[in-house]
């Protein structure tokens, strides 16, 4: 997601919120948020509210409203893409290999594991689990297809014995 997108959906849960917590609750500096408050002001899309000398109001106008939902509607379709391509490359992976080869998925159970075994349920598709760190030696054969989707989870392979695919390569 977008800062811009962050700090508009933050300021519009909760406009009395400060540029310290809106640092806090998106993950972005605190000097970062103070020039995307500046630059969202610019563009009209919040205006502020002196409540005292010491307090600030940040209120989203009808147009960071618009740009709300714009940056929100370009997120889930780039979410979507992102997605659907993964599971076209994985279901490419899967009709590439040979009849008797089986699916050894290595990594982390994340977000990205449940869109791979979804997928690979859909299509009635068996495989194995090994989690990171996990023993691969057991797994010589090039009937065995490993599948990773994380960069940590790149497997070293200078035998070339192993038939190891990284989905987000």
């Amino acid at each position: 997601m977008t800062n811009e997108l962050e700090i508009l959906k933050s300021v519009d849960e909760e406009n009395s919120i400060t540029q310290r917590e809106l640092a806090k609750r998106t993950g972005i500096s605190l000097g970062s948020v103070n020039v995307l408050i500046k630059r969202l002001i610019h563009k009209g899309l919040i205006k502020i509210e002196h409540i005292n000398s010491r307090t600030i109001k940040y209120i989203l106008t009808p147009k960071g409203l618009m740009e709300k939902a714009r940056l929100t509607y370009q997120y889930v379709v780039q979410s979507y893409n992102y997605i659907s391509n993964i599971e076209l490359k994985l279901e490419q992976i899967i009709n590439s290999r040979k009849n008797t080869g089986k699916v050894v998925l290595y990594g982390v159970k994340d977000e990205i594991y449940d869109i791979i075994t979804a997928k690979l349920r859909a299509m009635d598709e068996e495989f194995y689990y090994i989690e990171r760190g996990g023993d691969l030696s057991n797994i010589q054969e090039k009937d065995y297809i490993i599948i990773t989707w994380h960069p940590e989870d790149i497997i070293e392979n200078q035998n070339n014995d192993l038939n190891i695919v990284n989905l987000l390569k």
